[in-house]
């Protein structure tokens, strides 16, 4: 293992080579300037934990950054028990027009699946895990995180924070003003329409990486963006774009996000577990709220009931009702093009807060949250099921999950 002195001295001896590189041809790009990238203990992270990620599991990821703690409820609200039976033994999806059915429980262990929970009305109706990963493991949401940050910015909204979604970030982040920030809202940034400048891409300075590995966040976010094109233009999935909505809400609540959402949601429905949330070093201490938020799939599982509940627990309004209904229904107005997985357009879907959507002919509609490597929270608002899918490798495309919740959820209402 390197130590965090010998990091340093790594990551300048691997900038040498970059520079090398670049010397007989190869591009290099910067974001807005090059010393973001170029940042010894960014670098170190990038080489080092980019090369460990190699060996190990993606789900332990989580433990190379420094947290804040979620603390759990006093008192734990569990599930009652549900029929079993209700989930059928085989789902099907359609494959390249050719429908596949096969068995939930091979589907599930052959898919790299850790966690799979469905509930409805309070219930659970099923429960497993696989892979070596048992009820009290932890698991990491990755881009699952946006969905509950939603969550908080609607919350925050009707606790009188935020004014408007359709206010400038630059009115909360002021350090931003001029520089062609002004005309970006907090609607752009949860619609995915900043406008920032965001590759998804693998080399040291795309911001891809940038958004995960480096150290000073709240520098990187008012110091080293850059504007790519006007805000609302298209869709771009950028993770700037939920790290500046952490911001946001740090300076309206004066907390942390994570100590927000263990007040305002994980205390509330009764939290089995504590939970934490990543942060970009000890020094910053900045969460880092697009990605590793990191808890047990059970109380993932609450969350999901809380939104199939219309953001009611136990006759309180946790979530504003109306904000569950917004942040996760088509806006008809929303014609942008999708500069980046358009795959989901194509197939009839669409994004809304930090949620991915899909209509369906019945005029009906269902939601999720997904993080990479296959992590899902699906709510089926007619069926009033809840699915949560917890793991560290997709198995099969995000399209053919979608298919395998909504059948699941469309046979159990079929027993209503």
């Amino acid at each position: 293992m390197i130590s965090r002195i010998r990091g340093p001295r790594v990551a300048v001896l691997l900038l040498a080579a970059l520079v090398s590189l670049a010397a007989v041809g190869l591009p290099l790009a910067s974001p807005a300037s090059a010393a973001a990238w170029t940042q010894p203990g960014y670098l170190y992270r990038y080489f080092v934990w980019g090369a460990e990620r190699i060996v190990s599991s993606r789900s332990d990821d989580y433990r190379r950054y420094g947290y804040h703690t979620i603390d759990k409820a006093p008192t734990a609200f569990h599930f009652a028990p549900g029929k079993r039976d209700l989930v059928p033994d085989t789902v099907q999806y359609e494959d390249g027009g050719v429908v596949k059915r096969v068995a939930l429980s091979e589907l599930l262990r052959s898919t790299g699946t850790h966690a799979f929970i469905v509930v409805r009305d309070n219930q659970v109706l099923y429960e497993n895990y696989f892979n070596g990963f048992e009820r009290d493991s932890v698991c990491t949401a990755w881009s699952l995180s946006k969905s509950v940050t939603s969550a908080l910015v609607g919350i925050a909204i009707s606790d009188g924070y935020i004014k408007s979604l359709d206010d400038p970030i630059t009115n909360y982040l002021p350090e931003l003003k001029g520089r062609g920030f002004d005309a970006i809202t907090i609607r752009n940034l949860l619609t995915m329409g900043s406008g920032i400048q965001y590759r998804i891409g693998f080399f040291p300075w795309d911001e891809f990486v940038l958004a995960g590995y480096y150290p000073n966040i709240r520098q990187l976010l008012l110091s080293d963006l850059k504007i790519m094109e006007p805000p609302g233009q298209s869709f771009h999935y950028n993770n700037f774009n939920t790290e500046l909505i952490g911001m946001i809400l740090e300076r309206t609540t004066g907390r942390a996000p994570s100590q927000y959402l263990q007040e305002k949601i994980w205390k509330p429905i009764g939290a089995e577990y504590p939970a934490t949330w990543s942060i970009d070093s000890e020094e910053d201490g900045f969460e880092l709220t697009p990605i590793l938020l990191n808890a047990r799939a059970i109380d993932f599982a609450k969350f999901g009931q809380l939104y199939a509940n219309n953001g009611n627990w136990d006759g309180k309004q946790i979530i504003p009702q109306h904000w569950i209904v917004e942040s996760t229904t088509r806006d008809p107005n929303d014609s942008r093009p999708w500069e980046t997985f358009s795959r989901w357009q194509d197939q009839g879907g669409y994004y809304k807060y930090f949620w991915w959507g899909v209509s369906q002919a019945s005029g009906d509609y269902s939601y999720m949250g997904i993080g990479t490597y296959g992590q899902f929270i699906f709510v089926s608002p007619k069926t009033r099921v809840a699915i949560v899918r917890m793991a560290d490798d997709d198995g099969i495309d995000p399209p053919y999950w979608r298919e395998v919740f909504q059948y699941i959820a469309d046979q159990i209402a079929k027993t209503d």
